[in-house]
């Protein structure tokens, strides 16, 4: 007994080996991947998992091992990561197309093999939600696929001849439960690994992407012309390794570009780069890889051009040029230089949007004044749109909330600055600031706070943000790893002392003590404009005190004086 359940344990490990062997082609594919990285899938897409779960679970019966009138077999497979994978309507229709298919193949065990099929997937799919929440959900998939086969020979025992369906189960049931099982892990790890690579490359793209985009932003707030075209080519070509040449298209004509292939690539005309998969990018407004030379269209027959990804640059909707990256080599464009192009595209695009007609007027307007008025940044608003563009087509909740912060901040910004306002009111300032900075840090900055309930005062708007704001740019950023912003408060003596500090880079006293100094010739108000209004409202007593040195980070605390705190504070504001 032992050697025949051996043996069959040995021919389901096998046919499970070639499965999963196919399974890993499978995920490699470009539509596998496509439905699978969707925030929601649709009805087709949901049809087509069933489908092929079910072409899955059939497999695993064509490969099983017949047994006594039974089939020693892996068809829970497919019918179980349908369910994890796609929810109970693909599992339970995986589990109906091989449940339905097993009917074929008669036996004593026909009827409760086709009903467990059906039953494994639908109730995989309806804990799907839990499973796929765990860190190493196939672990958890593995012990839900034994208790599930479990219950299949439970099943088994309904069948008309009990006495043989027990002889079934000793002879099947051990093997089927430990190698579907396994199987189902299995396959869940290798979905789950080839979507980590697929993060890992998607995240180095879209780094790269907005380190990219910041660079050329001067350039393409001009919008897209032969200039701008050029400057952002070169940047590209510089920052990208390994990349052939580059180049950025009008609808009609290059613009620019960079790289091999420079003396026949001729910008101002429209030879060797307006071919029929450009005007194919051009027409349709989605990205094309060309991964063949021929493909290329290039008319000079010595062109070193081997491949290449075109994505299209966008204005109001409409198709305004294209962005080519190329590579020396066939086969050359990888799924890296893919996303680098599609990220790069939209962050271009975006510019380019900005740079135009009314909405970069607005945008700069808002910008300029707030930046004489209170020290923000111009280019903090075109870094935010950048930063929620990208989280619009990866994570759209984030975007989402991140464009309400976005939101929240300019109209703190539109506000006076003549009122005074609570502390609270200005700490939500600080919040709606902070929460766009660390989307783009990517989990490398933290803001901590620190403010007791007793520690209520009226203050100057606009004073917290800019400190917070010196502290991420100059302390943390120049930090490869990051590091920490904390905000607090607390009682002394009467008045209410604030501090804003960083662990970063820190900087020498002498040049602390000069950012606190007045300067006209200054273009960024800073330190400068927040110490002075303060002591214009408190005095001077009550200006600025600022703690640096190198790598020991920065401290800037602001002194409330007790008495100006509450409504007579205001008035003489107002006053």
């Amino acid at each position: 007994m032992l050697e025949y359940l051996l043996t069959i344990t040995k021919h389901l490990f096998q046919e499970m080996t070639v499965l999963l062997f196919m399974v890993f082609l499978l995920a490699k594919t470009k539509g596998f991947n496509s439905i699978m990285h969707k925030q929601e899938a649709s009805s087709a897409d949901k049809l087509l998992l069933t489908l092929l779960f079910g072409v899955i679970a059939i497999l695993g019966t064509y490969t099983g091992m017949p047994v006594d009138g039974a089939i020693a077999n892996t068809r829970a497979v497919g019918a179980v990561v349908g369910g994890l994978v796609g929810g109970p309507f693909v599992g339970a229709g995986a589990g109906l197309i091989a449940g339905v298919h097993r009917l074929f193949f008669g036996g004593a065990t026909v009827y409760a093999s086709a009903v467990s099929t059906v039953l494994e997937g639908f109730i995989a799919g309806l804990l799907a939600p839990k499973i796929n929440l765990r860190k190493e959900r196939w672990r958890h998939a593995l012990l839900l696929t034994a208790a599930l086969e479990l219950i299949h020979m439970l099943i088994l025992l309904l069948s008309p001849s009990k006495e043989q369906a027990v002889e079934i189960i000793k002879a099947i049931g051990p093997p089927m439960i430990i190698i579907n099982s396994i199987g189902v892990a299995a396959f869940l790890a290798v979905i789950d690994t080839l979507s980590r690579e697929r993060e890992k490359v998607e995240g180095a793209a879209a780094q790269l992407a907005l380190k990219i985009a910041n660079k050329t932003l001067t350039y393409m707030r001009k919008g897209l012309n032969a200039a701008s075209a050029t400057r952002t080519t070169k940047i590209i070509a510089d920052n990208v390794e390994n990349m052939a040449a580059v180049a950025i298209t009008s609808r009609d004509r290059i613009l620019a570009f960079e790289g091999l292939g420079k003396d026949h690539h001729i910008p101002g005309s429209d030879s060797g780069i307006i071919t029929a998969s450009t005007r194919q990018v051009l027409e349709t407004g989605k990205y094309l890889v060309v991964q063949r030379k021929e493909g290329i269209g290039c008319a000079n027959p010595q062109c070193p051009l081997a491949s290449k990804v075109v994505v299209p640059l966008t204005y109001r909707a409409e198709v305004a040029g294209a962005l080519v990256l190329y590579k020396a080599a066939e086969n050359g464009i990888s799924p890296f230089e893919v996303e680098l192009a599609i990220g790069l595209g939209q962050l271009v695009s975006t510019q380019i949007e900005v740079s135009g007609g009314e909405l970069e007027a607005e945008l700069r307007a808002r910008a300029e004044i707030k930046a004489l008025q209170a020290q923000i940044n111009p280019h903090f608003l075109f870094n935010a749109i950048n930063t929620i563009v990208y989280y619009c087509r990866k994570q759209p909740e984030t975007a989402r909330e991140l464009l309400l912060h976005l939101g929240q901040f300019y109209r703190n910004n539109i506000s006076g600055l003549e009122e005074l306002v609570d502390l609270e009111t200005e700490i939500r300032h600080v919040d709606s600031y902070v929460h766009i900075e660390m989307a783009r840090f990517y989990g490398k900055l933290k803001v901590l706070y620190d403010i007791p309930p007793d520690c209520s005062c009226l203050l100057p708007p606009l004073i917290l943000q800019p400190l917070v704001e010196n502290a991420i740019r100059h302390g943390i950023y120049p930090r490869k790893k990051g590091g920490t912003v904390k905000v607090s408060a607390r009682l002394d003596a009467g008045n209410v002392l604030l501090a804003v500090e960083d662990d970063g880079v820190g900087m020498d006293p002498v040049l602390a003590a000069r950012a606190l100094e007045n300067d006209p010739g200054r273009k960024t108000i800073g330190l400068a404009n927040v110490n002075g209004r303060l002591k214009s409202i408190y005095g001077d007593a009550s200006g600025l005190r600022l703690e640096s040195a190198p790598d020991r980070g920065t401290r800037v605390t602001i002194t409330i004086p007790g008495e100006r705190t509450d409504r007579d504070a205001a008035q003489s504001a107002d006053s």
